[in-house]
C-alpha cells in the first residue's frame, strides 16, 4: 500500500487522497518529508505526540498572558503541527484508538476555544465578536458533520461544481479545516489583530456552510445522476471533518 493511501483520512468523501491547501503544506511538504518516517522508527506513540501538542497549547496561553506574542504564536504553530502528526503516526503504525481520538478532540477544543476566550479577555474584544466566532465554528462543525455529511454519504455519486470541481481534479479541497484555522489564529497572536481575525474566521465558516448546503441541495436535486450534466462524479466514501 502506498504511503499516501495509508495516511489517507477515513472521513473524506473522495476515493483518492485529497488535501486542503494548508493541510497539504503541513502533511505532505513538512510532516511526510521531515518528521513522520524518523518518528516511526522510535517508540514515541501518537498519544505522546497529542500530549506534547497539549503542552504547547498551555505554553502558548501562558506566554500570551504575559505579552510574549511571538513565542506564543510559535508554540501555537507547534501544537498545530503536532495535531496533524499524531493522527498520521497513528495511521502509519496502526495505533489508532478511541482514547487517542478523544484526547485529540479535547486538545483541539482547548486550543481553539481557550485561545478565543483568553484573547477576548486580554484584548477587550467585543462580546458579539467572540460569540459570533464560537457560534460559527460550532455550527459549522456540527451542521456539516451531522447534517451534510450523513446525507452525502448516502448518495451513490457526488457531483462537484465550479472551482471545487477544478481543485478536486487536482487533489485539493476547497474550504476551511483545522490547519487553516490554526494558521489564522497563529497570525492573530503574532499581529494581535484578534478581532479582525475572529470576524474573518466567522465569515469563512458561515460562507463554507452555505456553500456546502447549496452543494448538498444540488446533489439531492440531481438525484444521483438523473439529470445529464457535463460534470465529473466521484464515488461516495466518507466526509471530511471541518
Amino acid at each position: 500500500m502506498k504511503l499516501e493511501e495509508k495516511l489517507k483520512k477515513s472521513d473524506r468523501l473522495e476515493k483518492q487522497p485529497t488535501y486542503y491547501i494548508t493541510e497539504y503544506i503541513y502533511r505532505v511538504l513538512i510532516i511526510q518529508r521531515f518528521i513522520l518516517l524518523p518518528l516511526s522508527r522510535t517508540n514515541i506513540t501518537p498519544n505522546q505526540i497529542t500530549f506534547f501538542g497539549g503542552f504547547c497549547v498551555i505554553c502558548s496561553f501562558i506566554l500570551l498572558y504575559f505579552g510574549h506574542n511571538i513565542l506564543s504564536g510559535v508554540c501555537f504553530l507547534m501544537y498545530s503541527l503536532a495535531d496533524h502528526t499524531d493522527g498520521m503516526l497513528a495511521r502509519l503504525k496502526n495505533q489508532s484508538t478511541k482514547l487517542g481520538n478523544l484526547l485529540d478532540y479535547i486538545c483541539d477544543y482547548v486550543a481553539w476555544f481557550g485561545l478565543i476566550i483568553l484573547a477576548s479577555y486580554l484584548y477587550n474584544i467585543s462580546l458579539f465578536c467572540t460569540i459570533f466566532l464560537i457560534f460559527a465554528l460550532l455550527f459549522h462543525q456540527q451542521f456539516c458533520k451531522n447534517f451534510i455529511h450523513t446525507r452525502l454519504k448516502k448518495l451513490k455519486t457526488i457531483h462537484r461544481f465550479g472551482l471545487k470541481k477544478y481543485l478536486l481534479n487536482h487533489g485539493f479541497l476547497l474550504g476551511i479545516d483545522a490547519s487553516l484555522l490554526a494558521l489564522i489564529l497563529a497570525f492573530s497572536i503574532f499581529s494581535t489583530e484578534f478581532e479582525i481575525s475572529f470576524y474573518i474566521l466567522g465569515v469563512i465558516y458561515i460562507i463554507d456552510a452555505i456553500y456546502r448546503s447549496i452543494e448538498l441541495y444540488l446533489n439531492l436535486k440531481l438525484g444521483g445522476g438523473r439529470w445529464t450534466l457535463a460534470i465529473k462524479t466521484m464515488p461516495s466514501q466518507a466526509l471530511h471533518q471541518a
